[in-house]
């Protein structure tokens, strides 16, 4: 906000307060308050943060405090804010933010300091000599983020971000104080415009909210989310508000909670643990979307209650999960153990949710005093008495090195709309936590699938996957990952991206890089594939390539309003342009003349990418008589040539497209069997051994049983058609299976 400017007759005496300020002690602030009209209100809320400060910090860093504030103070003079506070109050209010988290002396200085280059006289080299550089370049840092916004372009939205991380990268602690400033502006949010209230609210909504989460700062994420829920929904926060207090007013309830808290207690004490017990209801905006999403009332809404037993030790919170379980009956599919495997902030806590309070589901978390501490104060509780780690130099933060990834993730994406998009995942994701066949953990967002896990590898794995398993078993590449999964990928070199990833892939990364491969094949493959059809045409019509010249390619190029003339190659691949048609165009009477009858085949290598896809509805492999068939915005599409679709194909001839395989084609391709077989232990093993002893991958495999039968349907990668037939032979030796069939979708 902008201040109103002070008269010169203020500015003036400031400037007198300022130059006295290196000789400015404790005792001497009640004339500086005189002097500049300090309230008692601003100097008992000093007081108070001084207070604070004495329990962790020594004196002669509370005394270069002090001085901070008075520079403050007078640099401030005359100032209000919107809501018509003494301009002070709002560094005081921030410093005392970071005082919380027990942050170091130049973090609390800059705090107090973090508006003076923005909003006075003071310059950066004036905090240079008053103070330092570390905490001059503190305040400098600050001031550059204060324009971060969304209201901007995406080009310009990307640039505030690059900031903002940058800033992150280089001293943590600039983002804290840039969090607290904007946690303690959401406390006076409403005095704005309507429309710029939703502009602040959705900025601290997207940037804000998430990047307190990633530093692990959990107090601080639920105070922004509480006040942002309060700006943008006065009425529903009060209702809420007012029905849980009216609720706990209700000794039923109250005495209920207290009732669990005693029982707990006392369990605890009965097996000697040490360990502080709290009951609470849960955030208001939690309660309200559970509210919106089932269309109850609050009375309706059983999941409103969350307890947290601190412990002493790691095996504690174990010995207290089970002592949990005896009392309350646990729901199965809520249970999380972050301790074994913690989140990406450093959160660690054992969460399970049972059945309690007059039925309603309640949640337990289960932490140590060092891990709470972790879990509201995050990266804070890192720098405390510390000083500035940056991303090189403190590889121990998670959080840190999140940020470290961040940034090199504005350096890979090319667009400002991929790149924000990329952002979006990372912000807004919970977590699943899955292994490779090393026993390494992966961690990636909640709904990422088989394909995902493949990319966070390494983009090479994931271009090259052919297919996967799951704990031993073979899974669908669109499989979504559970926590604890082990998934161990298959992959050929000879292998591409496929366009259909997209559908399926959830994070960011991954879907960047498919986009990237599908963008790199469309301008190699495709542009290779148009210029083999092009030759064969030529050769159709008796013209020879040396006739085609640069001169004729570029003309014909700007006369289709095409960029080059590798466009108009990369649409005679996918079908958009036909190669007949631009011969016609090159040579017009050569074209209407000609009476060749010839009939040139392209031979199939396997390795054409997108310029050559393979009909779902035969599944052809190299062996099989093959034809293909032009399909606008896919290129040649490869059949069998007793496939029913060719044969009921109503497209006109020139659609049409002789093939044959080359004499050594290369890479796997995909075919479904369906196995009938004794419904006995063991015959799934024994089918897939069976598949897998002949160097075939299983891309998914699924089942059906009676009482006696059961049938296994198998899509599996092969070479070529006598591979094929050798796994089926193999299949086929088994006592227990009575046939096997290729299956195909016509």
């Amino acid at each position: 906000m902008n201040p109103s400017r002070a008269t010169n007759k203020q500015q003036t005496r400031r400037t007198l307060i300022a130059s006295t300020l290196s000789r400015t002690s404790w005792n001497s602030f009640a004339a500086l308050r005189s002097a500049i009209g300090i309230p008692e209100r601003e100097e008992a809320q000093f007081r108070k943060l001084v207070k604070m400060l004495r329990e962790y910090l020594s004196e002669p860093h509370i005394e270069q405090i002090k001085k901070a504030y008075a520079v403050s103070a007078a640099a401030h003079d005359g100032q209000r804010r919107l809501e018509g506070q003494k301009y002070i109050n709002h560094p005081l209010s921030v410093a005392a933010l970071l005082a919380e988290k027990r942050l170091d002396s130049s973090t609390i200085i800059a705090a107090l300091l973090h508006d003076t280059l923005e909003d006075t006289k003071i310059t950066k080299e004036d905090l240079v000599q008053e103070f330092d550089e570390e905490i001059a370049g503190l305040v400098d840092s600050v001031s550059k983020l204060d324009r971060l916004g969304f209201e901007s372009p995406q080009h310009a939205q990307v640039g505030n971000l690059r900031r903002l991380f940058f800033a992150a990268a280089s001293d943590v602690r600039v983002i804290l104080i840039k969090v607290a400033d904007r946690m303690h502006n959401l406390q006076s949010v409403t005095v704005h415009r309507p429309e710029k209230v939703k502009r602040i609210v959705k900025e601290t909504e997207n940037i804000y909210i998430p990047i307190a989460h990633l530093l692990g700062i959990g107090s601080w994420r639920r105070e922004m989310d509480r006040l942002c829920f309060r700006a943008l929904n006065p009425k529903r926060y009060r209702v809420i508000n007012d029905a849980i207090k009216k609720g706990f007013k209700n000794t039923s309830v109250e005495q209920a909670i207290s009732n669990h808290i005693s029982t707990i207690q006392q369990q605890l004490d009965k097996r000697q643990i040490e360990g502080e017990v709290t009951g609470r209801v849960k955030e208001i905006r939690a309660i309200y979307e559970k509210m919106r999403k089932k269309g109850n009332s609050l009375r309706n809404v059983s999941d409103v209650f969350a307890f947290r037993i601190i412990v002493k030790t790691e095996d504690d919170c174990y010995r207290v999960l089970g002592l949990i379980h005896n009392l309350f009956k646990p729901v199965s599919s809520e249970f999380n153990d972050y301790i074994a495997i913690p989140k990406i902030n450093g959160y660690q806590s054992l969460h399970t949710t049972v059945h309690g309070i007059f039925g309603r589901a309640i949640e337990f978390q289960i932490r140590t005093e060092g891990m709470h501490r972790i879990a509201e104060s995050g990266v804070a509780s890192h720098l405390a008495y510390k000083g500035a780690p940056t991303v090189e130099e403190d590889t121990n933060l998670q959080s840190i090195q999140w940020f470290k990834e961040v940034i090199h993730s504005l350096e890979e994406h090319e667009s400002p709309e991929d790149y924000l998009e990329n952002l979006d995942l990372k912000l807004f994701s919970d977590y699943v936590y899955v292994f490779t066949p090393k026993g390494d953990i992966k961690q990636l967002k909640k709904g990422a699938t088989v394909i995902d896990f493949a990319y966070s590898i390494h983009t090479a794995v994931g271009n090259g996957t052919t297919s996967a398993k799951i704990h031993n078993h073979p899974v669908p590449l669109h499989t979504v990952l559970n926590n604890g999964d082990m998934v161990e990928i298959h992959k050929s070199r000879f292998s591409r991206p496929d366009p259909a990833w997209l559908e399926f892939a959830a994070t960011g990364d991954a879907r960047y890089a498919i986009r990237r491969a599908l963008k790199d094949m469309s301008s190699k493959d495709l542009v290779k594939m148009g210029e083999r059809l092009f030759k064969v045409k030529l050769k159709k019509f008796k013209i020879k390539q040396n006739q085609v010249t640069n001169e004729m390619k570029n003309e014909l190029a700007a006369r289709f309003g095409a960029e080059s003339w590798n466009v108009i190659l990369s649409e005679i691949a996918t079908g958009e342009r036909f190669a007949a048609a631009v011969i016609g165009q090159l040579f017009p009477s050569t074209f209407l003349n000609s009476n060749s009858k010839a009939s040139e085949v392209i031979s199939i290598q396997g390795t054409e990418g997108l310029g050559v896809q393979y009909a779902e509805c035969c599944s052809p492999v190299p062996g099989e008589p093959i034809v293909g068939a032009f399909n606008v915005g896919r290129g040649i599409v490869v059949h069998t040539q007793n496939c029913l679709n060719v044969r009921h194909s109503k497209l006109a001839p020139e659609f049409w497209q002789k093939l044959n395989w080359a004499d050594e084609p290369k890479g796997e391709y995909r075919v479904t069997l369906r196995v009938n077989c004794q419904n006995v232990t063991g015959v799934l093993a024994s089918i897939t051994s069976s598949i897998s002893s002949h160097d075939a991958d299983i891309a998914s495999c699924n089942t059906s049983t009676s009482e006696n039968d059961a049938m296994v349907i198998c899509d599996i990668q092969v070479r070529n058609l006598e591979h094929l037939n050798a796994i089926a032979e193999n299949i086929e030796r088994n006592k227990r299976v009575n046939s096997v069939e290729r299956v195909r979708l016509n």
